[in-house]
């Protein structure tokens, strides 16, 4: 069983009446996914931040980092907006990536934000971006079911 196929089985035995927000954590291989739950029905889910590592490599040099973050922009390009690499902080071994074109409503921005850290790991985020204040607040990813196991296997196969 995948890493994708696991969080699918996972997702599925919650109960429908299970107590919200709540984290859904599986691992397999060296792999591990946590998703921060916040809704989910049969056909998607609503989650604050989903976390991925991994323990391909004991470190990530910056180049190697950010050629996965180059790797998952390439791959990731159903999102409801396509991301690219955006800045790399060589000293703090981060790479960060955010959405191409974020989505504007109603005077706010929202866009994804994926941040890889060097010990291989990374976080999936939204954000938005209100015009009128200048200030960011965290929001809900949504995703149907199908979007997200897609997602982790592209996560597992970017790494390289």
């Amino acid at each position: 069983m995948t890493l994708s196929q696991k969080i699918a089985a996972a997702l599925e035995a919650r109960p429908d009446t299970g107590a919200l927000p709540c984290d859904v954590t599986v691992e397999h291989e060296g792999d591990a996914a946590t998703i921060h739950l916040t809704a989910s029905g049969s056909v998607g889910l609503a989650f604050r931040t989903l976390e991925f590592a991994t323990k391909a490599r004991a470190e990530w040099s910056p180049a190697t980092l950010r050629a996965w973050g180059d790797r998952l922009a390439a791959r990731l390009t159903y999102l409801m907006e396509p991301l690219m690499v955006l800045e790399q902080d060589a000293l703090g071994g981060d790479v960060a990536l955010r959405s191409q074109s974020p989505t504007a409503r109603a005077g706010q921005r929202s866009y994804y934000e994926l941040r890889l850290h060097r010990q291989g790991s990374l976080t999936l985020s939204r954000v938005s971006f209100e015009e009128a204040t200048r200030q960011r607040r965290p929001i809900d990813c949504q995703m149907t079911r199908e979007v997200l196991e897609r997602f982790l296997d592209d996560l597992v196969e970017s790494v390289a």
